[in-house]
């Protein structure tokens, strides 16, 4: 925690930036992690003003690798940008378990604006899509990767949570177990206990038990997935909170 702290520290030097909000994704965040996985460290940042006043269009990520440290950046412009849009990816680093920097204000009001543009059809067609292509890959196999069997549970389970629940989801795979009956969350919470102690290559004798709660489970968020409904908030509300960021914090 403290060394992917000092990183952070050294990217908003390097950068000349101000980290507003960094947090874990990935396995780690959302609940089955490997002994060796990587961690998957993403933040939320911003330039002083005038950077913004530029007419070519300046990088607005940034990347950097250290070992098994994976950092990535968005700007905020291009994190508002992406909320408009109900971008999955960006909704969920908010409801991360695992927080290394979070500026109390700027966290509270983006959670006001993640309600605001919420989109329950863009969040069911992302994480429907990821299913599919998890689901194709492992369909037909006996014997499977642990780590993408839970990508493909994840991925259903939440496009059961939007089915079942209009709120944004759960970013914790077990807070998207709300709507199984406990057996099952039993019997997926063994899973996971067993992939803490084995690596990311570990390949697991795939069961008729896990075979049956996928292929019930597909069946069911295919059948139902009509009348999500949608958002068509404008920028409005997005611009006011872009400006009073950068005018709140000051220049770097």
């Amino acid at each position: 925690m403290e060394i992917i702290k000092h990183k952070l520290g050294e990217i908003e030097t390097r950068n000349k930036i101000k980290i507003l909000f960094a947090c874990e994704t990935g396995s780690r965040a959302w609940g089955f992690p490997s002994p060796d996985s990587d961690y998957d460290i993403r933040f939320i940042y911003r330039h002083d003003k005038d950077w913004y006043l530029r007419l070519n269009n300046p990088k607005d990520t940034i990347e950097f690798m250290d070992g098994d440290l994976d950092i990535t950046g968005w700007d905020l412009r291009k994190a508002l940008v992406l909320l408009k849009k109900s971008n999955v990816a960006l909704i969920e680093r908010f409801q991360s378990p695992v927080e290394y920097y979070a500026s109390e204000d700027f966290k509270k009001d983006f959670l006001g604006l993640i309600q605001e543009y919420y989109s329950p059809t863009a969040a069911y067609y992302h994480h429907h899509s990821l299913a599919t292509k998890f689901w194709n890959e492992l369909k037909d196999k006996e014997e499977i990767k642990l780590k993408s069997y839970f990508y493909l549970v994840r991925s259903l389970l939440s496009c059961n949570w939007i089915i079942k629940d209009k709120t944004v989801l759960p970013m914790h795979i077990e807070g998207l177990m709300k709507y199984i009956d406990e057996e099952l969350r039993n019997e997926l919470i063994e899973l996971i206990n067993l992939k803490a102690t084995v690596g990311e290559k570990y390949m697991h004798q795939k069961t008729e038990n896990m075979q049956t709660f996928v292929t019930n489970l597909f069946a069911f968020v295919e059948g139902n997935r009509n009348e999500l409904g949608v958002n068509e908030q404008s920028y409005t509300l997005l611009n006011n909170f872009f400006l009073n960021t950068l005018n709140e914090t000051g220049d770097n």
